[in-house]
C-alpha cells in the first residue's frame, strides 16, 4: 500500500480529489539550449487533512488545493539575448480545482444512500489515485521569465520520487510562447516539510499514509530539490 501511495503521490501537491498533483522524466529530446530554473518554493494547502480513512461525504467533487507563498525561482540559459533571470508564477500562486471524489464502498458503515453519503474525500488512497489528474486540473501555468510573459501547457503529470526520501510530482508539457518556446518543458515539485496536528516526522514523504497526528494539512515545496527545464 505504501509503495502504491508513494508512486501515486505526486502532487504540489498537489491534491486530493484533484493535484491537486504529478512517472519520471520526459522521454523527448532535450532542447539544445534550455532555460533551467531552481529555487522553486511555496506552500501546498490541501482541501482537507489527508488521512487513511478519509472523510465520508455526499459531495461528488473534492475541494480545491492551493499553492501559495513565494512561488518564484531563478533561471539561467536560453537563447541570447534572453538569458533567463528571475521568473515567477503570474499572480503568485495556483488554485488546483478539485476532481471527482472516490466512491465509498457500500460495505463501509458510513455509506448512506438515503442521505447521499456515497463518496470519500481527503484519503491518502484518493490522493495517490489523483496524481495523473493534474493534466486536467492544471491545464496551463502562466508565468514571467526575464520580463517575458510565457505559458506552460500541461501534457502529462505523475508522482515522482525526489532526493532525500521526499516525494512530489512531475509535470511534463511545453512552453507555448516565444522567445522561450520549448516542446519538452518539465517542472519537478518535491514536497519537503509538512504541517499536521502532532506526531509529525517533519517530512511529507515519511508522513505519507500515516494517520498519527490527525492528518497532513499542508506541505512545503523544497526549493533545493525542485527544479524546472523550460
Amino acid at each position: 500500500m505504501r509503495r502504491k501511495i508513494l508512486m501515486g503521490v505526486l502532487a504540489l501537491a498537489l491534491p486530493v480529489g484533484s493535484l491537486a498533483v504529478f512517472s519520471g522524466a520526459a522521454s523527448a529530446k532535450s532542447p539544445p539550449n534550455p532555460v533551467t530554473c531552481s529555487g522553486i518554493n511555496g506552500t501546498v494547502t490541501f482541501a482537507g487533512a489527508l488521512t487513511n480513512e478519509g472523510v465520508a461525504t455526499s459531495a461528488k467533487v473534492g475541494g480545491n488545493t492551493t499553492v501559495s507563498g513565494s512561488v518564484a525561482f531563478t533561471c539561467s540559459g536560453g537563447t541570447a539575448p534572453n538569458t533567463g533571470g528571475s521568473a515567477s508564477i503570474t499572480g503568485g500562486g495556483l488554485t488546483i480545482t478539485g476532481g471527482k471524489n472516490q466512491k465509498l464502498a457500500k460495505s463501509d458503515p458510513r455509506y448512506n444512500k438515503t442521505t447521499g453519503v456515497k463518496y470519500l474525500a481527503n484519503s491518502w488512497a484518493g490522493f495517490a489515485a489523483a496524481a495523473g489528474s493534474l493534466k486536467k486540473s492544471i491545464k496551463s501555468i502562466d508565468f514571467t521569465i526575464a520580463g517575458s510573459a510565457e505559458q506552460f501547457k500541461t501534457k502529462s503529470a505523475a508522482g515522482a520520487a525526489c532526493a532525500g526520501g521526499e516525494v512530489g510530482f512531475q509535470i511534463n508539457g511545453q512552453v507555448k510562447l516565444a522567445p522561450f518556446a520549448d516542446k519538452t518543458a518539465t517542472i519537478l515539485a518535491c514536497l519537503g516539510t509538512d504541517t499536521r496536528a502532532d506526531n509529525s516526522h517533519g517530512n511529507f514523504g515519511a508522513d505519507v499514509g500515516s494517520d498519527a497526528g490527525g492528518g497532513v494539512v499542508a506541505a512545503q515545496i523544497d526549493s533545493v530539490n525542485s527544479s524546472a527545464t523550460l
